[in-house]
């Protein structure tokens, strides 16, 4: 963060200095991880209040806190009147002070591919700043942008969402200079009713575009013509995303992938067409899906000053996403793709079809998809039907919800209630077959990221079946 004396923060948040004027060059809301000389933001809410923990931080060396009321305590404070609003003035200031160049991604499903597609097409252009981990609510987007430095060029955010109004909210802190909508498909329903009121909440994002910004977007999605209509002001940039019929006339969108061919570890390779300009690129991802995620992300990166060249050269280079189709050979017969981070129908439909692509013995291990509303089983009865329509072999599911999954593919039988008995069942199956492909996803909140630990201790046990 850029260094700030307490008095300007004050006036930045229409607050009341009380106490010395000291300097920081850092933020935090944890008062666990703070460090010494920082500024502590207290937050408030429903269940929690920072200022409970102000002793800690003075104890840790914090030189500044921001609160909602004056605290009787030794500390120079900075009395607001939210907190968490404070929060997000800090950083939307600092943001603008900088004024680095500035995409912002949402999406029901990409979104974080895209992100670090971007970050390392443009750490050849610059200096990089990205949204680190979850980093991408109304918490973490201020936090991202107090990272922020003069040294900084280029800054890429991420921006999700489980409710209406949050992206238009931290899209007004992030101002960026280019949008983009990976997709709008059945994602936290219950807190936006269907897939119209994701596509709706996507949205937002183009109300914070300045007008000389770009909106990039699908170019065959069911809701292109709603985000078109949603952002006139602005150049439109539609990118392709449907590679199920390669045989049909050349698409018309703006940007594009033409001769797409998978290498043996399901990574693409495909001609990229702009404009009048294209290149060769491989992809160091496993997945069709992830050509219509690069399309984005090349998108953006040219609107901010990259070339052809940077696009193909940073894309090929991109290093691995923990928890998000990263392959791992388990032993010279069995490999596992690790797509644990989260899931929802889209996501789980593209690693099907990933999966499907392997040959051999074809395995999906899938934990329960969360936040899907009323109708979350019949979500999961539709993954099951996609699964035994795609060829996949075998589908072994683990929680509460997947069982309306295993019950589509194939009757009763291949659900679990417990990791372990369902690796217990799992792996004298597997080691009958040959050539066998795994592939491990889940919601968050199924955490099976877990399986994919238990499947690497047990494979790395002398007397395990891999």
């Amino acid at each position: 963060m850029i260094t700030l004396s307490c008095a300007e923060i004050a006036s930045l948040l229409n607050g009341q200095l009380i106490g010395d004027n000291h300097s920081v060059s850092d933020v935090s809301t944890d008062s666990r991880t703070i460090s010494a000389g920082a500024l502590f933001i207290a937050l408030k809410g429903p269940n929690f209040d920072g200022s409970r923990f102000v002793a800690d931080v003075m104890a840790k060396g914090a030189a500044a806190i921001v609160v909602d009321r004056p605290l009787d305590c030794d500390i120079s404070q900075i009395v607001v009147a939210d907190t968490r609003v404070a929060l997000g003035q800090l950083g939307a200031a600092v943001k603008a002070r900088l004024q680095p160049k500035t995409i912002a991604v949402t999406g029901s499903a990409g979104k974080t591919t895209v992100k670090e597609m971007l970050a390392a097409i443009l750490c050849r252009c610059g200096q990089v700043l990205a949204t680190q981990g979850n980093f991408n609510n109304d918490i973490g987007v201020p936090l991202t942008l107090l990272r922020l430095t003069a040294e900084h060029q280029f800054a890429v955010m991420e921006l999700g969402a489980n409710h209406a109004g949050e992206i238009a909210y931290t899209t007004s802190l992030v101002k960026p200079d280019v949008a983009i909508i990976t997709n709008a498909a059945a994602s936290h329903l219950e807190g936006f009713g269907d897939t119209y009121g994701v596509a709706r909440a996507k949205g937002e994002i183009f109300s914070g575009v300045a007008d000389s910004g770009i909106a990039i977007m699908q170019h065959d999605s069911e809701f292109t013509d709603y985000w078109r209509n949603r952002c006139k002001r602005l150049k439109i940039i539609s990118f392709e995303s449907d590679f199920k019929n390669d045989s049909r006339e050349a698409s018309s969108a703006d940007i594009r992938a033409e001769r797409i061919t998978l290498n043996s570890q399901g990574c693409a390779r495909f001609t990229l067409v702009y404009q009048n300009e294209q290149v060769l690129v491989q992809l160091s991802l496993p997945g069709k899906h992830n050509v219509a995620n690069a399309l984005a992300a090349a998108a953006a990166a040219i609107a901010v000053g990259a070339n052809l060249s940077d696009v193909q050269l940073g894309l090929a280079q991109m290093a691995g996403v923990k928890g998000r189709t990263n392959i791992i050979e388990l032993n010279k017969n069995i490999k596992l793709i690790d797509d644990s981070y989260n899931a929802n129908v889209e996501s789980v439909k593209a690693a099907i079809d990933l999966l499907a692509s392997y040959q051999g013995y074809r395995v999906l291990l899938l934990g329960d998809m969360a936040e899907l509303g009323a109708n979350a089983r019949l979500y999961h009865e539709e993954i099951g039907l996609y699964a035994k329509e795609a060829g996949i072999n075998l589908l072994f599911t683990l929680g509460v919800l997947s069982q309306s999954a295993s019950d589509l593919f194939n009757g009763q039988g291949s659900h679990f209630s417990s990791r372990q008995s369902m690796l217990d069942r799992l792996l004298p199956l597997i080691t009958t077959q040959q050539n066998v492909t795994l592939l491990v996803k889940g919601s968050r909140s199924a955490k099976m990221e877990l399986v994919v630990q238990d499947l690497l201790e047990r494979c790395q046990q002398e007397s395990s079946p891999c």
